[in-house]
């Protein structure tokens, strides 16, 4: 994967099929689709702590929460992630063809895995990271991903040691957490 930035747009490029597949579940993933109903409430926590005491006038205050701006959360959200959707179904095949001479492509070419690139608008970056941000609260909120212990191994290199199908959902967060690393340090706060 490549990350291009120019004055209207940034991309990523160069996506191998797996890469393409992980960035492909982003929407579904930010949406909570595949995690229980605890995960995905984890996007709208109470604004009062469950061992608070409440009295008349802050349990209304959690009623207006619920009925004001919880909602209003879950449309942001929800607008967030149709712009992913759209920016996603926009994806390019990328021709490797450059990269080779006439001969060397004409050679492997039926070897090259079909790389991808998403082309997106400098002002849907808002969007996408609060879809990554989606994905990965929830990601770390089902799977525990953040602090295990498993994450260090793979840091160490002792991926041998992760459960495959641990090991994919690993891959997927720190690859969602790549791509808000780039955003943050590319593309937000340019304006």
């Amino acid at each position: 994967m490549r990350f291009q930035l120019t004055e209207d747009y940034w991309a990523l490029d160069a996506l191998s099929p797996a890469e393409w597949h992980l960035v492909a579940e982003l929407p579904p993933t930010a949406a909570g689709e595949k995690f229980s109903e605890k995960t995905k409430a984890r996007l709208f926590p109470s604004p009062l702590s469950p061992d608070a005491l409440a009295d008349e006038d802050t349990l209304s205050s959690v009623d207006d929460w619920n009925e004001f701006v919880q909602p209003e959360i879950e449309t942001t959200f929800k607008e967030a992630r149709e712009v992913v959707e759209k920016d996603l179904s926009e994806v390019e095949l990328v021709s490797m063809e450059e990269y080779f001479s006439p001969e060397q492509y004409e050679l492997i070419k039926e070897d090259l895995p079909e790389l991808r690139k998403i082309t997106v608008l400098l002002e849907n970056t808002e969007a996408w990271y609060s879809t990554l941000n989606q994905a990965r609260l929830l990601m770390n909120e089902e799977y525990d991903l953040a602090s295990s212990e498993e994450r260090m191994m793979l840091r160490l290199e002792q991926a041998e040691n992760v459960d495959q199908e641990r090991l994919l959902i690993f891959a997927q967060y720190e690859l969602y957490s790549a791509v808000q690393g780039m955003l943050v340090e590319n593309v937000m706060g340019l304006s």
